[in-house]
């Protein structure tokens, strides 16, 4: 467990660097042509807090997944008024996602097999935060539309959250 915490606190150490090279890879990438048209400020700032909060989110804190869910809608709410597609937004998260793996292994900390078992076990983690992140964002993303069909954001938040619960608990 102590390698994976070296893992999280790499990342979080350097979300600057990190956020600035994600950044560059969303603006760049044919796939996120959407990002272009925000600020690279606004760009960095959204991922930046991200690569900072990972520890957070990353590990079995009671109440964690409800905080996820509710911070990813909002990120898929924001990407929508934002004009961003749902396929660029989700484009996007993968991009991090392998941004933050590749460096990891890019740093050379993995040098025995108990490592690259951790190493493993972490990327498992990695996987099932962003799996999470990115359903959650898609469902802020549709909900722009579905509320107003169908019920208040709160309510719409609740049934989803509680629709998808049985996926959620990890032990």
């Amino acid at each position: 467990m102590l390698l994976i915490n070296r893992f999280i606190r790499l990342i979080e150490n350097h979300a600057e660097t990190l956020a600035l090279q994600w950044v560059q890879n969303v603006r760049t990438n044919p796939l996120t042509v959407g990002y272009g048209q925000l600020s690279k400020e606004v760009l960095h700032d959204i991922v930046y807090s991200r690569f900072r909060k990972l520890g957070e989110w990353i590990g079995s804190k009671e109440g964690r997944d409800k905080d996820i869910a509710r911070e990813f809608c909002d990120i898929g709410v924001e990407a929508a008024k934002s004009g961003l597609k749902v396929s660029e937004m989700v484009y996007s998260f993968m991009l991090e996602r392998d941004l933050l793996w590749r460096y990891i292994l890019d740093e050379g900390i993995i040098t025995e097999g108990v490592d690259l078992n951790r190493a493993i076990e972490f990327s498992h983690q990695l996987n099932y935060f962003y799996e999470k992140a990115i359903y959650f964002a898609t469902i802020g993303h549709e909900s722009c539309h579905v509320v107003a069909e169908h019920a208040s954001p709160h309510t719409f938040f609740d049934q989803i959250f509680d629709g998808f619960k049985h996926w959620i608990v990890v032990k």
